[in-house]
Parts: C-alpha cells; structure tokens; sequence
C-alpha cells in the first residue's frame, strides 16, 4: 500500500491529479494548487538531495545521532505539512506557516553541535541552510502580511547568520555565509512576487467568467422576452380585429378560429417555458437538428390561419425543398405576421404565395405579394413584426428579406435561404432539378 502522504500528493481535494496527469484549473483553487507544489516541490527537492549525500554527511557529522534525530523530525514535519496542505488544496494557514518556521529556526539553532567549522559551506553535513530555503518560500505563501513574511524571512537570515558565523573562518568563508544568507529574502520575493501575480490573474479570469456569466444570463432573459414578444404580436392583431365594431360576421369566425390556434400555441409557451428558459442559459437550442420540414407544408400551415384573406399558392417549383425544424418555424411565423400585416394595413383582395427553388444557384425564394393600398418604405419606418418577427428572426437562420412596396401598388415582401443549409438527401427531386 502506498504510504498517505504519497497518495495525498498524487490527488488533492478537488480531485486533481498533480502528476502531469492533468492540467490545474485557472482558477484562484488551481492558484493555491499549484502555490502548494511551489513549496513543497523546493522542499522536497532539497531533501532528496540530502538523502543521495546522507551516507557522506553521516560519515563527516561528529554527532550522528543528533544529526539523524534533527533530520528525522525536519523530514516528519515535512510530510505533515504537505499531507496537510495537500489535501486543504492551499497553503494559506497562518499556524502552520509560523509552526514550519519555528521547525526550521529550531534546525540552524541545532545544526553547530553536529557540524564542525570545514562543513559549515561545503557539505551537506550542514544541511540547514539549504533545506531552511523552503521555509522562506512557504513564508511568502502562506502570510497574507508583508510584515509577516518579512519577520519570519528574518529570523531565518538572523538563525543562520549567528550560528555559521559563529564557527567560519575568516574570509572566503564568512563571505560564503554572508551571501549565503541573502538567499532567504531572495527566494521569498521570487516567490511572493510570482504567486501574487498568479492569483491576481486568477481573481481576474473568475471576474471575467462571472461577467460572461451574467452577459450570457442577460442574453438569455433578452431572447426569452423576445419570445415572448414574437408570441403576442399575431395574438394583438387578432385582438384588435376582434374588438372592432364593425367586424364582418364572416370575418368574425374565421378571427375566432384563429384566436383559437393562436390562444393554444400560448398556452403551449406557458407549460413550456421552464424548459425553455434553461435550455436558452446552458446555450442549447432544445430542437432535433436533424429534424427537417418541407417548405409547402411550412407555407400551407401559416396560409390556413387566415382563412378571411384570398390567399393563392403557388408552390410545386418548391416541391421537395426542406428546412430544419428552428427555422421552419421562423417561417412559419413571419409569413404569418406578413398576412396579419396584409389583413391589418393593405386593404388587399388579392394576395399570392409564391415559392420556387433553384439548385444551378443554389438557393430557395419564398414571396408573398398583395395588391393593396402598400407604403413608402422610405418614408415610412418597419414595425415590430416586419423589422423583428421577419428580418431579424429570419436573419438568425441565414434567410434574408427583402420588402417592395410602393403607395397605392401593393406590397411585395420576399425571403430567401440556401438549399445547402438542409441535408440534399432529405429533398426529393422536383421539376427544377436536373438529373
């Protein structure tokens, strides 16, 4: 079996495998994460380094003894702190940070009774120095405080500078030390300055997916409303129509029957819209893609809720041609908000569906024209149905529009999509293709 203190470095709490098995997240978690692999990968490093010189050190030491039992407790506070801090997934513990370091003072305080004046800077007989380095590391980690970091930076350069200087000879020696002991805020600043930046970076990316979080919530209550605005717009034609005191009582029923179809697709909406709202946040459409719909039922659909109006279809040229279920709909849906605008405004007792389909370009066009009293396009702005419920809509499915109208000469309004943008195996052929 695995020692604990193996597995726990193998796996942290999140589940995170540090073993160049998987990346750490970019988060402030990965930040602390990998802040912990900083530090214990120094200290770590140094003791196996000890452990390839140990038989030599062992064999210089004037007391082995005391040599093995402060190496021996060093190395078990050691794997405690990093079983510790393994599985906390951070090193931010203010208490273990001044324990590791009353730990390491305790170390340069012993090592003079087991190393003799020869081995203060060219043996690993005194390892404190060098193994004491982690501690300065894990101080710039683990203290939130500058003036935390820097009082355990100094007892360290303090410790280490009364006992080598103690017993090194004068010049090179005590020279050695000296430099030796600016070590320890050299390593602490690289340190602190590296894993402040990290987490800095961190607390920034989290800023940014938040923002993009709530962007996309937003997104979603904007696409909901529009929904909900694209449902009522047919709904409030009908009404008015309704509500007008001189309504034809042939008109009438034909409203009533569409006040029906209309009245059923909301309540279809209202049981629905849960669902709806959470597929619109997590970015799923909630259709089959695969799902296809020919375009004449698509067309025959949205001309049987306007049996009032004298609608003539042309669609054969566009027998066979196919949409994908989202923008069938669509379809539907602005043919039918272009007859509830023939109904309301154009005075028009003609109006004529026409479809056609051309492979050699590639493309399918849809008109739906009328010879009623028309606009000026120029003169007069779209409304929410032509403007949203139509151009906009459409757009969001690579369909274009295209109004015509000129004042007392109808109005002409055409869409148009590209036959590739449904699966050419699901279209049957029809008289414009060739074989």
């Amino acid at each position: 079996m695995r020692p604990r203190a193996i597995r726990a470095i193998r796996s942290t709490a999140t589940g995170q495998r540090w073993l160049g098995r998987a990346s750490l997240p970019t988060t402030p978690a990965g930040v602390e994460q990998s802040a912990v692999m900083v530090f214990l990968g120094v200290r770590f490093v140094n003791l196996l380094q000890l452990a390839v010189t140990l038989p030599s050190a062992l064999g210089h030491t004037a007391r082995p003894v005391l040599f093995t039992a402060v190496l021996t407790g060093f190395a078990a506070e050691s794997v405690l702190i990093a079983v510790v801090t393994v599985r906390a997934g951070r090193y931010r513990d203010r208490r273990w940070g001044w324990a590791d370091t009353a730990v390491a003072v305790l170390v340069l305080l012993a090592q003079p009774a087991f190393t003799t004046a020869e081995d203060i800077t060219g043996d690993w007989t005194a390892w404190g120095f060098a193994c004491t380095l982690s501690t300065a590391v894990g101080a710039s980690i683990v203290f939130a405080r500058r003036r935390e970091v820097g009082f355990a930076v100094a007892i360290l350069m303090i410790c280490y500078l009364a006992t080598a200087l103690s017993g090194a000879q004068p010049g090179s020696t005590r020279a050695t030390v000296l430099g030796n002991a600016f070590a320890y805020p050299g390593f602490a600043l690289l340190s602190r300055l590296l894993v402040g930046y990290l987490r800095r970076l961190a607390a920034d990316a989290d800023a940014a997916r938040m923002a993009a979080a709530q962007a996309a919530a937003e997104a979603a209550r904007m696409r909901e409303v529009q929904r909900q605005r694209l449902l009522l717009h047919d709904n409030i034609s009908v009404l008015h129509m309704l509500a007008r005191p001189d309504l034809p009582e042939e008109l009438g029923e034909a409203l009533k029957a569409q006040a029906v179809v209309l009245a059923n697709r909301v309540r279809t909406f209202l049981d629905d819209a849960a669902d709806r709202i959470g597929a619109d946040a997590t970015g799923r459409i909630g259709w089959d893609g695969a799902r296809q719909r020919p375009l004449t039922a698509i067309v025959r659909d949205a001309v049987a809720a306007y049996p009032d109006l004298r609608v003539e279809t042309s669609l054969d040229l566009a027998a066979g041609v196919t949409l994908p279920e989202p923008a069938a709909e669509a379809l539907r849906d602005a043919v039918g908000t272009v007859l509830s605008n023939v109904r309301l405004h154009a005075c028009a007792s003609r109006v004529v569906v026409h479809a056609d389909a051309d492979p050699d370009e590639d493309e399918w066009e849809l008109t739906v024209t009328d010879d009623g009293r028309g606009f000026d396009p120029a003169a007069t702005p779209y409304g929410f149905g032509l403007r949203v419920q139509v151009e906009q809509t459409l757009a969001a499915h690579g369909i274009s529009t295209h109004v015509h109208s000129v004042p007392g000469d109808g109005t002409r309004v055409t869409v148009r999509g590209c036959l590739t943008a449904v699966d050419p195996a699901s279209r049957s052929p029809h008289p414009g293709d060739r074989p």
